[in-house]
């Protein structure tokens, strides 16, 4: 796989993953700080309204993925790495309200903390997310050229010599070093 494809499939992935987070945190504050619901509620509807952008984001965006093929395989998929990524933030603002509640008697200043606790409870899962669903909804050509290159990888590390991509489908090896003056028969 190229590398440029992975850095704009992860850039993409962290654009839509910003704006999620964004509308997340518009709605958590919201809930929480002018609608009096707790901060398990609103987390939780914060996270289930971002969640769906970020799911059509990611899929057509960042992956390029179209149509109704694998459709059924990628919103399970999805749903159960963004269901485990949910708990830990609706656990942790959670948490934070019941920590914060008796030291902050404003709301919107608990708020804030909550909206904090949110983001920093989403990055732990980040990356981990990321290679969960470029899994997911990555097509069988991509799947096979990482099988292609762990399998390169693999044959390189039992002859104990570096393989190197070339800019054609031909595989080159390291030559053999020979002191000069001798010959290699």
């Amino acid at each position: 796989m190229r590398r440029n494809g992975v850095r704009v499939r992860f850039t993409r992935y962290s654009v839509a993953s910003l704006i999620a987070t964004g509308i997340s945190q518009l709605v958590l504050y919201g809930l929480y700080a002018w609608s009096g619901v707790g901060a398990a509620v609103a987390s939780t509807i914060a996270f289930a309204v971002g969640a769906v952008p970020h799911f059509v984001m990611v899929r057509w965006w960042a992956w390029g993925q179209r149509g109704m093929p694998r459709l059924s395989r990628q919103v399970v998929g999805y749903i159960v790495v963004t269901v485990l990524g949910g708990i830990v933030s609706v656990l942790l603002t959670t948490a934070a309200e019941w920590l914060v509640q008796p030291l902050v008697a404003d709301r919107s200043a608990r708020s804030l903390v909550l909206n904090v606790t949110y983001v920093l409870g989403g990055l732990p899962v980040f990356v981990a997310k990321y290679a969960f669903l470029d899994r997911v909804f990555a097509d069988r050509a991509d799947q096979a050229e990482r099988a292609d290159l762990a399998d390169r990888t693999e044959q390189a590390d039992r002859a104990d010599q570096p393989a190197y991509e070339a800019t054609s489908s031909t595989r080159v090896r390291a030559a053999n070093p020979v002191a000069p003056g001798t010959t290699s028969s």
